[in-house]
């Protein structure tokens, strides 16, 4: 490949760098350089593939990632071609097109299981092992391996001491692969409870994922009775017994975090079934900031629990966060000048600095008699779990009356009808009227997946029923139905379904709230005339909103749908 005249080469160096560049006549390029410059180009050109692959699989930004890398390259070879000095030409090329890989690794290992991870120790000795056939250990590394990456642990959710007999009868038994693919996949899906329900000829199993059940690939009759017996052995249950009811708890060991399980079984006809609670610490919310709220009911909230004495009441049905509500509100407080003592059945999050009692009724420990007891404990804020009975409401009551800050939960459906049924439960009006302070009614709506969401334009009817503004709202957002999930398929090429929401539509959840704060008026309202309506009444003149009103801001929002408000706020 000869170019006779080579003087504008000389002349651009010359006028680039101020050094001739002049490089001679004839076979003047170098096929190792040409190699080097050729292999930098087709990792570049693969890993641009692989990552817009990736993007798709993981669920990062492809119309973010796939410019970036392309321009780095083209840079590179743009360096390339301009500089003609290969000395710093090339190390800029490999520069340009390693940084933005490496970027993309570290954010795309974050959102991976440890397995999927790349360029980790375990990685390399991979490829090592598939294109260099170098054993570098791996295969002792595989025969110690028993699955995913979980690790179970013999040990209850208070025990400070592991038991590892627990866990060697397990291991030992059949199904113990099983039971740790199921604990794992339950947990890569965000779910809160995994249910094992026996029928005729095969084991059922469930995830509650954002409070609603899917069901998973079930097991084989005779399999799922193994993994059953497994979790009973890791709970320390009896596992002859299967007609009465039994609970326990175990640890695990999930990468990098300690998860925690409760387990519960119950006799029926088709045979034994098993719930197990998953209370996994990374996904935990302990900030009220971000349980949903607008700020300023954040702002109100902030001020209740800040307070010296008096009592919250955080009501809702069974799941609808009340625990985390008051767990984020002990955070808010200094615990280390305040003595914060907790009565909670079980307790399902330790927090520091807090002591933490657990009811056990079969030991004489109940709501009422601890409650009463701690009164001895000189403590300054009180964590009451549920009040279920009238003596556990009374003395509550009486607490928040003399100097202390008492939080507490109740089954009631509203704010204003937890008062009701607080003087149901035999808590005297005036009693009732001068301890408590504000009650917090919360539920908990699925929020839509950024990636599948669909807008549309909402009927005009049914907004101004809702009593908005027709013409400042003009789009609402709702999930994909099956046609337009098979439409986005087809014009992306993605796979069906999104792989962020797993097709649902939905991903994750957030909280809904009705705040009643206690007035002078609304207080001379319960003492004098418990009247339900003439307290909702004086309620929203103090500028109470309603949970639907609530709701109705995060659809707006676009967060969540009016179809999953509506199925929340019947």
């Amino acid at each position: 490949m000869v170019f006779p005249n080579l003087s504008q080469y000389s002349m651009l160096g010359t006028f680039f760098f101020g050094v001739s560049t002049f490089r001679g006549e004839g076979f003047y390029f170098s096929i190792l350089k040409i190699l080097g410059v050729l292999l930098v180009f087709l990792l570049w050109v693969r890993t641009c593939w692989w990552v817009d692959q990736d993007c798709r699989d993981v669920g990062l930004s492809l119309d973010f990632w796939n410019p970036v890398m392309f321009a780095a390259g083209a840079m590179g070879l743009l360096v390339v071609w301009l500089l003609p000095w290969y000395v710093l030409s090339w190390p800029i090329f490999l520069s340009l097109y390693l940084t933005p890989t490496l970027i993309f690794v570290g954010m795309r290992n974050a959102k991976v299981p440890q397995e999927q991870k790349v360029f980790t120790e375990r990685h390399l000795k991979l490829m090592a092992q598939k294109y260099l056939k170098l054993n570098l250990g791996l295969d002792e590394e595989k025969s110690e391996e028993t699955g995913p990456p979980v690790r179970f642990i013999g040990k209850s959710y208070h025990d400070a001491q592991e038991d590892p007999t627990r866990v060697a009868r397990a291991a030992g038994s059949k199904g113990y692969k099983a039971a740790l693919e199921m604990v794992y996949e339950a947990i890569q899906l965000r779910a809160t409870d995994i249910h094992m329900e026996p029928t005729r000829n095969q084991m059922a199993v469930r995830f509650r994922i954002d409070g609603i059940l899917q069901t998973t690939d079930p097991f084989n009759r005779h399999m799922g009775e193994a993994v059953i017996n497994i979790f009973k052995v890791l709970a320390d249950m009896d596992i002859v017994e299967k007609r009465k009811p039994q609970d326990g708890s175990f640890s695990a060991n999930v990468e990098d975090r300690t998860v925690d399980f409760r387990t519960a079984t119950a006799g029926s006809v088709a045979g034994e079934k098993l719930v197990m609670r998953i209370f996994d610490r990374g996904q935990q919310i302990m900030d009220l900031a971000q349980l949903g709220m607008r700020d300023r009911m954040h702002e109100q909230v902030y001020s209740i629990v800040t307070q010296p004495h008096g009592m919250l009441v955080v009501c809702g049905p069974t799941g609808a966060g009340k625990s985390t509500t008051l767990y984020s509100s002990l955070n808010e407080i200094d615990r280390f000048q305040k003595n914060v003592i907790t009565i909670e059945n079980p307790v399902e999050c330790q927090v520091p600095n807090v002591t933490q009692i657990e009811v056990n009724i079969k030991a004489g420990k109940t709501f009422a008699s601890e409650l009463r007891s701690i009164l001895r404990q000189d403590p300054d804020v009180i964590m009451v779990g549920e009040v279920r009975d009238a003596e556990t409401a009374e003395i509550a009551c009486q607490a928040a009356q003399t100097g202390h800050m008492v939080f507490t939960t109740l089954h009631a459906n509203d704010s204003v009808t937890a008062i009701i049924r607080l003087l149901d439960l035999g808590v005297q009006p005036a009693t009732l009227s001068s301890a408590i302070s504000a009650v917090l009614s919360q539920r908990l709506v699925r929020v839509l997946c950024p990636k599948c969401k669909v807008r549309y334009k909402p009927n005009p009817e049914m907004l101004r029923k809702a009593n908005l503004p027709t013409d400042k709202i003009k789009f609402f957002f709702r999930p994909p139905d099956a046609e337009e999930r098979k439409h986005a398929q087809q014009a992306t090429g993605e796979p069906e379904p999104c792989q962020h929401c797993g097709g649902t539509g939905y991903r994750g959840r957030t909280g809904i709230f009705e705040l009643l704060v206690i007035s002078d008026r609304i207080r001379e309202l319960i003492r004098e005339n418990p009247n339900l309506n003439a307290i909702k009444q004086e309620a929203v003149k103090g500028g109470m909103k309603y949970l639907q009103e609530d709701g109705l801001r995060q659809v707006i929002q676009g967060r969540t749908s009016i179809q999953e408000l509506l199925r929340v706020c019947k």
